[in-house]
């Protein structure tokens, strides 16, 4: 993987669901005043992805491409910038497979557009992918409607789209710029545990055909793993549980967040963020070239955490992740407020608070999907809608992408925009 060298490293810096956080400031000084791009940043690309945040869901996205990731910017448009590219669905999340340069937007039913006003149909799921040529986005394929979907990923060639309730995964693959889609039917119920079938949480790849299906029991509180090639085709016999840690899922309303993946080494890192059981949150390991939970790794995250449970976990790179905490010690159900952000190091069990984020008990900001690269996290946070606002507390002055530093924990404003944006998501490009 090409790496980025960050200067002095002090820029060293996630499903669209909303939470509150509080916010340490916010002002335009934040932003870094004396960065100057690294040169291999013009080879590394930004996408950011951003609605309109009063009528969010319904008035589709702007999506708009960066170069020279590292350099500082202000006061910047997408959603009502005429050079970004407009589509009339709204993503809820978005994914970028570096095998087959693909982007791919899943489209909450609710964020539908009508095909009148050109979009998949209202009240309608559905995935639309884009390639990315010359600094310029363009759609290839025809939109792939959904029944519905929790959580999405990639794996492979393929980005997928699992569903809550029924054990269907829409994967959907690119091969020379021709969108395939296949609704695969996935076989969890041989891996029903006291004849309750389990849901997905998350499917990790582990190369060379090979996937850990992450999976969770509405009665049960464990780690649960499928083994599969890319057909996900389960065989019971290649199934493993651990109650060591909890179910590994997060939530928000109907969203699902995953908390498993594999580091740059194939390790395979599965996070219990919301177990009710204080023993039970933490992280265990699948260690590379193996398909069985290594019996000498359990990392206490809650010990470290002093007692704060947490919704989301992210890959940054290396071996660490970025987990996103409650804001209240205890708390783990689907409504309960998040925006506490801290660093793990997966192989020495570190633990870091990110500092310098806005501050969770004075403004309230929607969070976006962001993603990791070389060291950095790269986060956007934008003012709270009428779906996240909170009383007594302050909405985000300006939409910020902040760069999280996975050595030092340290946040800080990389860009901001003008008010009317509602950051989605940002995805970097190799």
């Amino acid at each position: 993987m090409k790496k980025l060298t960050l200067v002095k490293r002090s820029i060293i810096v996630c499903c669209v669901g909303f939470i509150t956080v509080s916010c340490s400031d916010d002002n335009d000084s934040d932003v870094l005043q004396s960065q100057q791009p690294d040169e291999q940043a013009k080879d590394v690309f930004m996408i950011v992805t951003s609605g309109d945040p009063e009528n969010d869901l319904v008035a589709g996205v702007g999506m708009k491409v960066y170069s020279d990731i590292l350099l500082p910017r202000y006061n910047e448009t997408v959603y009502n910038d005429e050079s970004a590219l407009k589509v009339p669905d709204t993503f809820t999340q978005l994914t970028y497979n570096e095998n087959t340069s693909t982007l791919t937007g899943y489209i909450y039913a609710r964020g539908a557009a009508s095909v009148e006003n050109g979009g998949i149909g209202s009240s309608t799921a559905g995935l639309r992918s884009y390639k990315l040529t010359n600094q310029e986005l363009s759609e290839i394929g025809e939109p792939v409607v959904v029944a519905s979907f929790g959580n999405t990923g990639i794996f492979g060639n393929y980005s997928y789209a699992a569903q809550i309730s029924n054990p269907f995964a829409m994967v959907v693959g690119n091969n020379n710029d021709i969108i395939s889609s296949n609704n695969i039917a996935v076989n969890l119920p041989s891996i029903a545990i006291n004849e309750t079938t389990p849901t997905f949480s998350n499917i990790v790849d582990m190369g060379n055909n090979q996937v850990a299906v992450v999976v969770n029991y509405s009665d049960q509180d464990l780690a649960a793993v499928a083994f599969t090639d890319y057909s996900l085709n389960i065989d019971s016999q290649k199934f493993i549980t651990d109650e060591r840690i909890g179910s590994s899922v997060g939530a928000m309303r109907s969203v699902r967040y995953t908390q498993s993946a594999a580091d740059e080494n194939g390790n395979v890192y599965i996070f219990s963020g919301s177990s009710s059981d204080d023993s039970k949150v933490g992280a265990i390991r699948i260690k590379s070239g193996t398909k069985s939970f290594d019996t000498d790794y359990h990392f206490d995250i809650l010990a470290q955490s002093d007692g704060y449970r947490f919704r989301k976990a992210f890959y940054i790179s290396d071996d660490y992740f970025l987990l996103e905490f409650f804001t209240n010690k205890g708390a783990y159900g689907n409504m309960a407020e998040s925006g506490l952000m801290a660093v793990v190091k997966m192989s020495d069990k570190s633990f870091k608070w990110v500092s310098g984020l806005p501050n969770p008990s004075v403004y309230s900001f929607s969070i976006g999907w962001g993603d990791g690269y070389d060291g950095v996290f790269y986060l956007p946070l934008a003012a709270a809608t009428s779906m996240s606002s909170s009383s007594g507390t302050t909405a985000l002055d300006h939409p910020t992408i902040y760069a999280i530093d996975a050595a030092t924990g340290v946040a800080t404003s990389l860009m901001t925009f003008e008010k009317n944006e509602l950051l989605k998501s940002v995805n970097i490009v190799k």
